[in-house]
């Protein structure tokens, strides 16, 4: 699934620019391994990978959208953010979390517990809930607590919460957009994982 997404990824961003195609380092070193390199494909560091990227900040009590098209102005911004503002979470999309099998993701800091969470709808079959649950235990340091893993037939999609603060690298004076960053390769990791 993963090599299939990244080829379409690639192959749309070929037609879409004549500029190099832009990949963080991990995604560089799939690609070649893959066998999916191409000339144009440059290696980037931040967030600003994710050229589509939409931003907003909404209300965690009413889902209300309190401002759109944040990203020019929080990416940069620590991701501390999130806990001087409590009563927000950061809702976030761009056309490369295809790659990641997921439409979008939540960024917030867990009321009650204090925690940096990553909320979004994972599309894998159910029947990968061991090789998922197998590599969250690996991954993600701490307890079972570490993350929310749980099918919904209805969409069939994984509804998947897991905390930011588990996955090594992260720290509270990171910025988003490197948050959004780890989050993203973790779940390309995962990916990866279940592609092998």
């Amino acid at each position: 699934m993963l090599k299939k997404e990244m080829n379409k990824y690639l192959e749309e961003r070929k037609l879409q620019t004549e500029e190099k195609i832009v990949l963080f380092e991990e995604e560089l070193n799939y690609v070649k391994k893959e066998g999916l390199i191409d000339e144009n494909i440059v290696v980037e560091h931040t967030a600003e990978r994710f050229s589509d990227l939409y931003m907003e900040l909404a209300n965690k009590e009413t889902d209300e959208v309190v401002t759109e098209n944040v990203q020019k102005t929080i990416l940069k911004e620590e991701v501390r953010y999130l806990e001087r503002n409590i009563e927000f979470y950061l809702y976030v999309e761009t056309k490369a979390f295809d790659i990641v099998s997921v439409d979008s993701m939540s960024l917030e800091v867990d009321s009650v517990f204090d925690t940096y969470e990553i909320l979004c709808g994972l599309k894998c079959p159910k029947k990968a809930e061991k090789e998922i649950r197998t590599f969250l235990e690996n991954h993600l340091t701490g307890d079972d607590s570490s993350y929310h893993l749980m099918f919904n037939g209805n969409d069939g999609l994984w509804d998947f919460n897991f905390s930011l603060e588990k996955i090594s690298g992260f720290r509270k004076e990171m910025e988003i957009g490197e948050a959004l960053k780890l989050a993203y390769l973790f779940l390309f990791a995962l990916n990866e994982k279940l592609s092998a």
